[in-house]
């Protein structure tokens, strides 16, 4: 006997937070109502509603998740194989790409995650924090190697976030584009090299 699967709450969200995300990338997030969301899930607004307070928690969930891709290849280069060293540059180089990557192919997506920066929203204040975490423990990793000289590492991974503020943020970096920068990866290496030579034993 053939039992259909019948859908979970969980389920149902994530299905109208893909196809949110798919009219965002498409026509972008401004000009996506719940309606057409639900249209493409034929589903009536009135549903949507039963799993999203509001538009605005819709794009607040998507935010998360994109955050949380980001979040997952940082980690995977923080926990990975390497020295201290090379995961270092690598945050940095990573971030750069995935950020102007995003702006290039996808900036009706992009669009949204501009306003969320601007607004604070929470995904963007936990993924600023996610990184600082991520760079202070690759320089833990360094300094208990001994690659790295003795540093408050928390104090230097903040400092270092912000001194990268130019090749690692989204808007910095499309800025930057427009004015036609077009060696920001250059930029990106020899920061990296800058903090390298900070930390040199």
């Amino acid at each position: 006997m053939n039992i259909r699967h019948r859908p979970t709450a969980e389920d149902t969200r994530e299905r109208i937070i893909s196809v949110a995300e798919e009219h965002f990338r498409r026509v972008g997030y401004a000009k996506t109502a719940v309606a057409d969301i639900a249209a493409a899930l034929h589903m009536s607004p009135a549903n949507i509603y039963r799993f999203f307070a509001s538009k605005s928690a819709i794009n607040h969930a998507i935010c998360s998740r994109l955050m949380d891709e980001v979040n997952a290849a940082i980690g995977a280069i923080v926990n990975g194989p390497g020295t201290a060293a090379e995961k270092l540059r690598a945050f940095v180089i990573s971030l750069h790409r995935h950020n102007k990557t995003r702006l290039t192919n996808e900036h009706r997506l992009y669009d949204m995650v501009e306003v969320a920066m601007a607004e604070n929203w929470p995904a963007i204040d936990a993924h600023c924090q996610r990184m600082r975490q991520f760079l202070a423990q690759i320089l833990r990793q360094g300094i208990e190697a001994g690659e790295f000289r003795a540093v408050d590492a928390d104090v230097f991974a903040d400092t270092a976030c912000n001194a990268s503020a130019k090749v690692i943020h989204p808007t910095l970096i499309a800025q930057c584009t427009a004015c036609g920068e077009t060696d920001q990866e250059d930029q990106a290496h020899r920061l990296v090299d800058l903090f390298l030579a900070a930390l040199r034993p």
